[in-house]
C-alpha cells in the first residue's frame, strides 16, 4: 500500500466531448530511494470547432524522465514538457506527426543549448520524452528514450514503443536473446536522449484508435518493476483510476528504486462509435 505521507501526485479527468470520450488517470511518485522526482508528465485536452456543426477533440499525453543521478535531470524533464506545451499552444492544425516531431526537436534544442552554456550542467542535462497525440480517431507517438506506451486491444497487450537502450539495440541486431536482454547490464543504458546531441533521431508511430482501447504511458521506473503479465492484469481493473493505482502499488511493493510515472487512458468513444458496454471487461474476456 502507499503510505499516507508518500510524495505521490495524482490527477484524473473524464470530460464529455463531441468528437471522442477518453477517460484517463495520471500518477507520479518519486519512488522509495530517490531524493527527488526527476519524472515529469503533462495531459492536455482541447476541442477545436472545425465548422458550424462539427468539432474535433484532441488530447496530448506526455512523460519525460530526466537521466537518473544527474543534477540536471529534473530540469531537463521539465524543460522538455515546457517545449511540448509551447508547441501544442501554437498548433493551429496540420498533421499530428508534425506536431510531436517538432515538439521533440524543440525540446532537444533548448535543453542542449542550456546544457552547453552552463558548465555545471554540461553532459548532465538530458531526458527521455514520449509524446502521445490523440486527434479524432488517430493516435500519434513521438518517442525517444525508454518510456513505454502499452496498448490493450482484443485481449492482447502490446508495446508500441521501442526502448532506445544498449540492451535493446543489441537485441535488434540479434546479438543477444530476449532472455539475455531482460537482465543485460545495458538494459537502462540509453543510446538516445533529449538534450545529449544537437540533433537527434526520434521515432514517430501512428495508428488508428478503436473504441475500448486501453493505453499505458509510463516511465521505466514503473515498467522495470512489473512483468508484462502484471501490467496486463492491472489494466483489467474496472476503471482507469483503479488500474493506474494498482500499477503504482505493485511497483512500490517491488522496492521502487526509481521515480514512477504512469498515465492510463481508455478510448470510450470515437465520433458516434462507442465501446461495448462494460468494455474494460468484455474486450479482455472477463465475465
Amino acid at each position: 500500500m502507499v503510505a499516507e505521507n508518500s510524495p505521490m501526485q495524482a490527477t484524473d479527468k473524464t470530460p464529455a466531448l463531441v468528437g471522442a470520450i477518453v477517460k484517463w488517470r495520471a500518477i507520479t511518485h518519486q519512488g522509495l530511494l530517490r531524493s527527488q522526482n526527476e519524472d515529469a508528465h503533462w495531459v492536455s485536452h482541447s476541442v477545436e470547432a472545425k465548422n458550424d456543426t462539427e468539432s474535433a477533440s484532441r488530447y496530448i499525453f506526455a512523460v519525460a524522465d530526466g537521466l537518473g543521478g544527474h543534477r540536471g535531470g529534473a530540469i531537463a524533464s521539465r524543460m522538455a514538457l515546457k517545449a511540448v506545451k509551447d508547441c501544442v499552444y501554437r498548433w493551429h492544425g496540420g498533421g499530428s506527426d508534425r506536431l510531436v516531431g517538432r515538439a521533440l526537436q524543440q525540446a532537444n534544442q533548448k535543453i542542449f543549448h542550456v546544457a552547453q552554456s552552463d558548465t555545471e550542467l554540461f553532459n548532465k542535462m538530458q531526458t527521455t520524452l514520449t509524446v502521445v497525440a490523440l486527434d479524432q480517431d488517430s493516435l500519434t507517438v513521438g518517442h525517444i528514450g525508454d518510456c513505454r506506451l502499452y496498448r490493450v486491444r482484443d485481449g492482447r497487450i502490446d508495446i508500441l514503443t521501442r526502448d532506445h537502450t544498449m540492451a535493446n539495440d543489441l537485441l535488434q541486431l540479434h546479438l543477444i536473446s530476449k532472455e539475455q536482454a531482460s537482465d543485460h547490464p545495458g538494459r537502462h543504458q540509453l543510446t538516445r536522449s533529449v538534450g545529449g546531441e544537437p540533433f537527434m533521431n526520434s521515432d514517430i508511430i501512428r495508428e488508428k484508435m478503436h473504441p475500448g482501447d486501453i493505453y499505458l504511458l509510463c516511465s521505466d521506473g514503473l515498467w522495470s518493476e512489473l512483468t508484462r503479465d502484471e501490467i496486463f492484469s492491472a489494466l483489467q481493473e474496472n476503471d482507469v483510476s483503479s488500474a493506474c493505482e494498482k500499477l503504482v502499488r505493485i511497483a512500490l511493493r517491488g522496492g521502487a528504486p526509481d521515480n514512477i510515472t504512469a498515465i492510463v487512458f481508455c478510448i470510450e468513444m470515437i465520433g458516434t462509435q462507442a465501446a461495448p458496454l462494460f468494455s474494460w471487461r468484455s474486450i479482455l474476456g472477463r465475465r
